[in-house]
């Protein structure tokens, strides 16, 4: 169980940082300081396919993992960490725009660290929950 849960941890973190570090890379300009103007409207339809495509690396990475793990069940664990992961990052972006009074840049911070963090609890979470070893 604890094979299982630190291949989901390590695939969760990989994933999320690639998640972090793509959005950083593509919106850096976008954060409004002396001299920008920010992104404007098609900056929304970017994150979904950024967050996809990222999902997909976490599927491989839990399926190669469990694989040399010899352990079960990485495409449910992968199903599960996605809408996991989903779920709860809408929750922190909820409760950094509700509850903390952040100034832009510290937010923008928050969120980056959350954005590493909260896939490697989900993908944690569904792996020591729906995984198991292969007999």
């Amino acid at each position: 169980m604890l094979l299982r849960t630190a291949v989901g941890a390590g695939a969760g973190v990989l994933a999320g940082a690639g998640f972090a570090l793509t959005l950083e890379g593509f919106t850096r300009y976008c954060h409004l300081r002396p001299g920008r103007t920010g992104c404007g409207v098609p900056l929304p339809v970017f994150y979904p396919p950024v967050f996809a495509l990222w999902m997909v690396v976490a599927g491989v990475l839990i399926w190669a993992g469990f694989r040399l793990a010899r352990q079960e069940r990485g495409w449910l664990v992968t199903g599960i960490g996605n809408v996991l992961w989903a779920v709860l990052i809408v929750g922190v972006v909820w409760f950094e725009s509700t509850q903390l009074n952040l100034y832009q840049a510290e937010g923008v911070q928050f969120l980056l660290a959350a954005a590493v963090v909260v896939p490697g609890v989900a993908y944690a979470v569904a792996a020591s929950a729906a995984g198991r070893p292969r007999r």
